[in-house]
């Protein structure tokens, strides 16, 4: 999946997966912008970010709300349970607080991390699945391009640096413990360093 298009009230979001980077069109209520990420500028953390503070709040309105709507129809069969001028401004009151507090529920947010630059993905739209997929195929090429970078075209002097950038890749998860392990078995051996001096005939 080379494409996500996000879409979620006012927000827009949408990426293209290029050869080098990926190109970035956000639009909200405010502003549009458009840029581009080079795949070696991201991070391979995965970051997932869902907020629920207003979610009791949320409940507790709606709730309120359909009791008053209750006690509104029992009024017109003739059963005061409340006076309806009392219960149609309370019930307005938490319908509101339940608008209120859906409008401002940030979305769940999904993050790559750890480099340079970071990305945002909402985590359900168009749904999880497309989004998964679009996170594996994105999460490949920064793994490809830090093998590129750091693997493929980098000119160690000593086999010592070699070790050590593998191990930095593996930490950065560009490679998985197993690729590390076979890389590191290519160079052979570590070779011990004589400690003292070697008497010479």
């Amino acid at each position: 999946m080379q494409h996500l298009i996000q879409e979620k009230g006012f927000h827009y979001r949408a990426f293209t997966l290029r050869e080098d980077d990926v190109l970035v069109h956000l639009r909200d209520f405010e502003n549009e912008r458009e840029f581009s990420v080079d795949y070696i500028d991201l991070g391979l953390q995965v970051y997932r970010k869902t907020e629920h503070h207003s979610r009791a709040l949320r409940w507790l309105s709606g709730g309120v709300a359909v009791l008053m709507l209750i006690a509104l129809i029992a009024s017109t069969l003739g059963l005061a349970l409340i006076a309806p001028a009392v219960a149609f401004a309370i019930g307005a009151l938490a319908t509101l607080t339940y608008l209120w507090t859906f409008l401002r529920q940030k979305p769940g947010m999904i993050y790559l991390i750890g480099g340079e630059s970071k990305l945002g993905f909402l985590q359900d739209r168009p749904n999880a699945e497309q989004v998964e997929a679009f996170m594996s195929n994105i999460i490949a090429k920064i793994r490809e391009s830090y093998q590129q970078q750091y693997l493929h075209h980098a000119n160690d002097s000593t086999d010592e640096e070699r070790r050590s950038r593998i191990q930095w890749l593996h930490e950065m998860k560009a490679i998985t413990r197993s690729e590390k392990d076979v890389l590191l078995a290519e160079l052979g051996p570590i070779r011990q360093q004589p400690i003292g001096f070697q008497r010479t005939a």
